[in-house]
């Protein structure tokens, strides 16, 4: 068990983190929502890094009045935009009755943000993993949340290495996540596998679809900016995996 006090100093730790860095307008802030090839009509789902909602919205309407969506964020400002956009949402689905809700907190610390354990039948990720504080404690917090064989989904960005040294890619990569830059952060294909696989998932199914520029932003004609020096190339992805029974 973490001790009260470690408690303390890694939720100050993450405040500090995600508090000193802004995604908007990158390619997190995309909302492609890549979702599981199954019905989601009575499922309990979690998106992680919901931004201002619209993913969630989107969820409501799929999961329907059975079923419920969490929206989790780390920024207060994006939370309260999110709530304030309920009606609005329930108005356009029909719903007579609200299914969704959203919280302020870290993908590392679910349970502080009242994430319980075996709570939720989805959890739902989108490109900015990458970014993440922790994206090995961030995913084994989505298996805690999941209940057995529940489904981890969503969609982000993978690289494929160019020429240069692997010390040039690590470079790359770190000066990415200080950036910001989601699509320059992105892991591997093989480290991405294995960051899952190390998690605790199985049955890891990964599409790898068409390539991504390192200064894509939120829409087609927005870039953000880059690194220099970087001779990766990116593929977009969409991924699925469970949580063994």
């Amino acid at each position: 068990m973490e001790s009260s006090e470690s408690a303390v100093q890694s939720q100050r730790e993450l405040r500090e983190y995600y508090g000193s860095h802004s995604w908007e307008g990158g390619f997190p802030s995309r909302c492609h929502m890549e979702l599981p090839h199954r019905q989601l009509a009575g499922k309990r789902v979690l998106d992680v890094g919901c931004r201002r909602g619209k993913g969630v919205y989107k969820l409501s309407e799929l999961v329907g009045p059975s079923g419920f969506v969490i929206g989790l964020d780390w920024d207060a400002d994006a939370v309260e935009a999110a709530c304030a956009g309920i009606p609005g949402a329930l108005g356009r689905s029909g719903l007579t009755a609200c299914n969704m809700t959203f919280c302020e907190g870290f993908p590392e610390d679910l349970a502080a943000a009242g994430i319980g354990s075996c709570s939720v039948d989805i959890a739902y990720l989108n490109a900015s993993l990458s970014l993440f504080a922790d994206p090995p404690r961030a995913l084994a917090e989505c298996l805690r949340a999941l209940v057995p064989e529940g489904v981890l989904v969503g969609e982000g960005v993978v690289a494929v290495p160019g020429t240069s040294r692997s010390s040039a890619r690590t470079a790359v990569v770190e000066a990415a996540r200080a950036l910001g830059n989601a699509v320059q952060a992105a892991p591997t294909r093989p480290a991405f596998d294995g960051l899952l696989a190390a998690a605790g998932f199985d049955d890891i199914m990964i599409a790898e679809g068409c390539s991504v520029s390192p200064d894509a932003g939120r829409a087609a004609r927005e870039s953000v900016p880059t690194v220099p020096g970087d001779d990766a190339t990116y593929r977009l992805i969409a991924f699925e995996a469970r949580k063994p029974r």
